[in-house]
């Protein structure tokens, strides 16, 4: 057993114990949020990008066109809003190498430049390095209840109100926030990051850099029963969850453990609030799941697929590596890789814009319709006028 913790005169062994995990005492948790300062150059530096003007200007913040301010810092991907970005009060401006033509022919007492392959992907960067970032104090809160046989890294925060099982393994650089819960068994890889009321199941294993938002449950029970004889019988749940590598899940997410097995999270998959993953799924690397997809037991999610909100999948399907699913889309067989697919229940893409367009033409068509059924009267009457004329 190891622990992690911040010398302090308030912290004391739990139990009387030597060996027993300390605690830090709330009194000495308070922090700062540091005053972040770059130059262009710096950042030219950090993204490895072109700099066209000073690279001494001084960048404190970033911003959007509409809200820059001096010293910020905002990004083009659009030509067309160049101008509107040089004009605004920014200090600098990160763009596409595309444009950098036209940023050096107009660059005379111009503020900087910074020219880049993807400028969204640059900006992300720059803003992760200005995101405040509180200082943390390592340490286990006094309010903690952490099993005495439970492993816990160099460099852990389990914040108040916290609970570790036994056995639990909690990896070096883990950040706990109050009121999270790690069940018996668990394992939490290094630096992770588990938000407030955050449950993590027993025996449930999270991979490296996995940030969980607040209130997601991992590890809950999948729902399974059997009927007889008019009664729903339940299925006991005795596989586990497995979260892989660089994962981020979104606050108020369910994933259910496996009946047996597994339910699996691929290396590097990004899930947004609100969504729920049923037993045995099977999610690959690098997938974009929205907010309120719901999908059923045991489907098998390839690599680099993208389902938009309120996507759901019945049970058992296979979506190929790199389908797209829309928004709303009701998922009833399976999906071949590279498809685009929208509706309930889904057709390709095309079809479905094709029905739309005719959708469109319905009113219309209606009109026309009535009009010709108008016509077919009139000329029905006439025709029984021809056969029988009056005497």
């Amino acid at each position: 057993m190891s622990s992690s913790h911040v010398p302090s005169s308030d912290q004391s062994p739990r139990n009387g114990s030597a060996n027993a995990h300390q605690h830090v005492s709330s009194g000495k948790r308070r922090a700062t949020l540091p005053v972040h300062r770059m130059t262009a150059g710096d950042i030219a530096l950090l993204l490895g990008a072109e700099l066209v003007g000073d690279a001494r200007t001084l960048i404190t913040s970033v911003a959007g066109i509409e809200s820059a301010l001096p010293g910020s810092i905002l990004f083009v991907e659009n030509e067309a809003l160049l101008q509107s970005a040089f004009d605004s009060p920014a200090a600098a401006i990160i763009a596409s190498n595309a444009a950098g033509e036209e940023i050096r022919r107009s660059q005379t007492n111009r503020k900087p430049a910074l020219l880049t392959e993807n400028p969204r992907l640059a900006f992300a960067k720059v803003m992760a390095y200005f995101q405040p970032k509180p200082v943390r104090v390592a340490g286990i809160h006094a309010s903690a209840v952490v099993a005495e046989d439970a492993h816990i890294g160099q460099n852990v925060t389990i914040g108040a109100g916290c609970t570790v099982g036994q056995s639990a393994h909690i990896g070096d650089n883990v950040l706990i926030y109050p009121n999270v819960v790690v069940s018996d068994g668990a394992q939490i890889g290094d630096d992770c990051v588990l938000h407030a009321n955050v449950v993590i199941g027993h025996h449930v294993n999270l991979g490296k850099r996995v940030l969980v938002h607040p209130g997601s449950v991992l590890g809950s029970e999948g729902f399974g029963y059997v009927l007889d004889k008019g009664r729903h019988h339940k299925v006991p749940q005795l596989g586990t969850v497995v979260i892989e590598d660089d994962v981020e899940i979104g606050a108020n997410v369910c994933i259910d453990r496996a009946t047996i097995g597994a339910t699996r999270i691929g290396e590097g998959t990004k899930i947004d609030n609100l969504v729920q993953i049923a037993h045995n799924v099977q999610i690959g690397k690098n997938c974009i799941l929205c907010g309120q997809v719901g999908i059923s037991g045991s489907v098998v999610v390839e690599d680099s697929v993208i389902m938009a909100g309120q996507a759901g999948l019945a049970d058992h399907v296979k979506i190929g590596k790199g389908a797209i699913l829309g928004a709303k889309t009701g998922i009833m067989g399976n999906v071949s890789a590279g498809d685009v697919v929208l509706g309930s229940p889904a057709i390709s893409q095309r079809d479905f814009l094709k029905r739309e367009a005719a959708a469109r033409k319905l009113p219309e068509t209606m009109r026309a319709f009535r009009q010709m059924e108008k016509q077919l009267q009139e000329l029905k009457a006439q025709i029984e006028a021809l056969q029988n004329p009056t005497i």
